[in-house]
């Protein structure tokens, strides 16, 4: 019998809704491409949950509902096996802490050890996983990938952040787009770079303000095909992974990237 697997990926929260299905087919896509079974629920979470669950940070506004209530919440309401937790490096969880990936990780594992609403099998898997890695000599010296199993949650920091996966390459984003060139106010800074770290501000932003420049009726046809601005980001990126991955060249880029990978690697059947 497959194991149910419940993602916990961080979306817009305060879109919530919209973007659930979104982040759904998005993850169902990836998970495809990779063989792997789909999700058996994909919850959007936030910086916010993370935060709400860490008693040493400061509380974020407006912060509620922390990630260790939603396992709960969701495990009670409709019971999963395992988890996996995806959040974007950029911003960090804590801005005074730089982007230190590694200790992030450490963290959720901290925070989930320590829960006091977790169920116990959970709680000491988390433990376990802790205990892994705090012994190691250094972050790179692992026995072997986390891999799901019975009541292990995997985590999955994005670096910089999932639009990442999709903005490797300028050619292929013109292409899957169907440009024959860069439109007036396209970026030509940040493509598949390691030290633009905003991708969505610096990219992605400046990518859908220069496609719906000018008036509506000299859009190219993805505009009118998505139908949405900068400030809704979540259909153009479901949309530019669904072209990419239909792409042979751009496809195997996107599932070589390392967010890509550390899914195929912790989901993958052996």
């Amino acid at each position: 019998m497959s194991l149910r697997v419940a993602l916990f990926v961080e979306g817009s929260e305060n879109r919530a809704i919209r973007r659930g299905p979104l982040l759904a087919r998005m993850w169902s896509q990836l998970a495809h491409a990779h063989g792997i079974e789909e999700f058996s629920r994909v919850e959007p979470i936030s910086k916010k949950h993370l935060i709400a669950m860490d008693p040493e940070l400061p509380a974020m506004s407006g912060a509620g509902e922390a990630l260790d209530q939603l396992m709960v919440r969701c495990l009670e309401r409709d019971p999963f096996d395992a988890a996996v937790v995806a959040w974007d490096l950029v911003p960090p969880k804590d801005a005074d802490a730089g982007f230190c990936r590694w200790r992030e990780t450490l963290d959720l594992y901290r925070l989930i050890e320590t829960s006091s609403i977790l169920p116990e099998p959970w709680r000491a898997a988390a433990a376990r996983r802790h205990l892994e890695m705090t012994s190691r000599a250094l972050p790179s010296h692992r026995r072997k990938p986390h891999r799901v199993a019975p009541h292990e949650l995997v985590a999955v920091c994005m670096d910089p952040m999932f639009e990442a996966l999709l903005l490797q390459d300028e050619r292929h984003v013109l292409r899957v787009l169907e440009l024959a060139r860069r439109p007036p106010g396209w970026p030509t800074q940040g493509w598949g770079s390691t030290e633009v770290r905003q991708l969505d501000r610096q990219v992605l932003t400046p990518m859908i303000d220069a496609l719906r420049a000018g008036p509506s009726k000299q859009w190219p046809r993805v505009v009118k095909t998505i139908r949405a601005d900068a400030r809704n980001k979540d259909p153009w990126l479901e949309y530019l992974l669904r072209q990419l991955l239909d792409d042979a060249d751009a496809r195997a880029l996107v599932l070589a990237h390392p967010i890509s990978r550390r899914l195929h690697e912790c989901l993958a059947p052996p």
